[in-house]
């Protein structure tokens, strides 16, 4: 499920800022950028993460910044000097009056002092970093599940259409083989007319049985039946139910491939390519599913 979430803790003077991004993603990928002065928490902030989501690529980002007064960086003389002296000459070899912004200067390499965190106080923040992150973590869940509702509502909507269009063709069957019947009565009196041979009632009974068993969908019916029931009783389910649904869709598609090599009637077939459609929408939703 995709979700975005941040999170702001406050602590020692320094700012916690925690970012999490999650996109739809058939397995669990978790991605920690953290600065290195807090490498010893990234297994713990990713068992964070993977206690909260089962799928999906999830990105978290934490930053660390001073407040106040602390947020100023000591400026490193000789290099902002060496680097000034640089430019001079290259005005003078140019014959051109070079200016450079202080904001130009502070971004070069060097000039502004690295910011430092002991191992002390990495272990003071540590507990700030956590509540960021499961304060972003609580951000992201609430757009998940608020995209979880809405894929819900569509999913249980194809439900209603493959129960619709699973009647429809249930109820098509005995036309279907009455059609049959008479085409091929009107084929075995074209090809045996003149002939003199007759075809009796019961020649046309048992080769219609024979179609009739053999083009029969209500095993199929049945089975498509009770796996949407099985379907919607996921989708109710307080849990992640993605590679459960995936199953199911698979399942649902197999029955419907076989109802469609059955089916030799126009408008059966016409029914069933709609049921494909249905399907094949599930399919692809599910794959977004926690």
């Amino acid at each position: 499920m995709t979700g975005y979430g941040q999170a702001r803790r406050e602590a020692d003077g320094r700012v916690i800022a925690a970012e999490v991004r999650s996109v739809n993603g058939r397995y669990l990928k978790v991605s920690t950028r953290l600065p290195h002065e807090f490498a010893a928490l990234e297994r713990d902030l990713e068992k964070l993460v993977r206690a909260r989501v089962a799928r999906g690529s999830v990105d978290l980002t934490v930053r660390v910044e001073l407040t106040g007064a602390r947020a100023a960086r000591p400026v490193n003389s000789e290099a902002l000097a060496a680097y000034l002296a640089e430019l001079q000459k290259l005005g003078e070899r140019l014959g051109v009056q070079v200016s450079v912004s202080a904001d130009a200067i502070a971004s070069l390499p060097g000039v502004l002092e690295p910011e430092e965190i002991s191992e002390a106080e990495a272990t003071a923040l540590a507990g700030a970093v956590t509540a960021a992150v499961s304060a972003a973590l609580d951000e992201a869940d609430r757009m998940r599940l608020a995209e979880g509702e809405n894929l819900r509502a569509e999913l249980l909507g194809h439900c209603d259409a493959i129960e619709r269009l699973v009647g429809e063709a249930e109820e098509r069957q005995p036309a279907s083989l009455q059609e049959h019947q008479r085409r091929l009565v009107e084929r075995v009196n074209r090809m045996l007319q003149g002939t003199g041979i007759a075809v009796t009632e019961e020649n046309v009974a048992r080769e219609a049985a024979i179609y009739a068993d053999r083009s029969s969908i209500c095993e199929e019916i049945a089975r498509v039946r009770s796996h949407v029931a099985q379907f919607r009783e996921a989708l109710g389910q307080d849990e992640p139910v993605g590679r459960r649904l995936e199953f199911i869709a698979q399942e649902l598609h197999r029955e419907v491939n076989t109802m469609g090599a059955k089916a030799a009637d126009a408008t059966l077939s016409r029914q069933i390519v709609a049921l494909h459609g249905e399907v094949d929408k599930i399919r692809e939703q599910v794959s977004n599913i926690e």
